[in-house]
C-alpha cells in the first residue's frame, strides 16, 4: 500500500483511511457518551462533557473524509495511457485544487524547469483559473516566473510532456514547485 502522495494508489488510500478514521472518531465519542449516560442514567456527566469535546477532532475528520470523497483523481485509463507512454514514472497523480471560487480536480501533473503542465478528466474545469490560482499559490511562496499551462486533451497532453523531457532546464526550482503543489492540494 504506498502512501506517498502523488502516486496513483494514493487517492484511493487516503479516501478509505478518512472513512475509517472518521467512523473511530465518532465511535469513540459515542461510546463515552453511552457510557457516562449507562453509568449515571442522565447525560449530566464529565464524560458527557468528553464525548462532546471529542466530537470536533470527528467533525474536522468528516470534513477531510467528504473533500477527499469528492477528489475523483486519475482513471485508471489516463493512468495506463501515461505509464504505458513514460514506464519510468514521470509527474504525480491526483491532485484537488480548492480555491475561494473553485475547486479544480487535476488527475497529472508534470513539472521541468519553471513549467507546470496538468492534465484534467474534468471538461468544466475553467483552464484559466486554475493556471491563475497555480501562479498565485507559487507567488505566495516566492516562486515567480512559472509557466502554467492546463491540457483537457490526453494526446496534447502525452505530446507536451515529450516536447519538455527533452529539453534542458534548471532542476533546483522543480522540487520547490512540487512541494508547494503538493502542500496546497489535498
Amino acid at each position: 500500500m504506498n502512501q506517498k502522495k502523488g502516486t496513483y494508489e494514493y487517492l484511493k488510500n487516503k479516501q478509505k483511511l478518512e472513512v475509517i478514521k472518521t467512523i473511530i472518531l465518532f465511535g469513540i465519542a459515542l461510546s463515552l457518551y453511552l457510557a457516562g449516560y449507562i453509568t449515571v442514567g442522565s447525560n449530566k456527566n464529565y464524560l458527557t462533557i468528553v464525548a462532546v469535546l471529542g466530537c470536533l477532532p470527528a467533525s474536522r475528520s468528516a470534513v477531510n473524509m467528504i473533500m477527499s470523497l469528492k477528489a475523483k483523481g486519475c482513471s485508471k485509463e489516463v493512468y495506463q495511457n501515461i505509464l504505458n507512454r513514460f514506464p519510468d514514472g514521470v509527474g504525480a497523480y491526483h491532485f484537488y485544487f480548492t480555491s475561494y471560487d473553485k475547486n479544480f480536480d487535476i488527475s497529472h501533473v508534470f513539472v521541468k524547469g519553471m513549467t507546470i503542465i496538468a492534465f484534467t478528466e474534468n471538461g468544466n474545469t475553467p483552464e484559466a483559473d486554475f493556471e491563475e490560482h497555480v501562479k498565485t499559490v507559487l507567488t505566495r511562496d516566492s516562486i515567480k516566473g512559472v509557466n502554467v499551462k492546463l491540457y483537457k486533451d490526453l494526446d496534447k497532453y502525452l505530446l507536451r510532456i515529450d516536447q519538455m523531457l527533452k529539453l534542458e532546464h534548471e532542476k533546483n526550482r522543480e522540487q520547490d514547485i512540487m512541494k508547494t503543489l503538493f502542500s496546497v492540494s489535498l
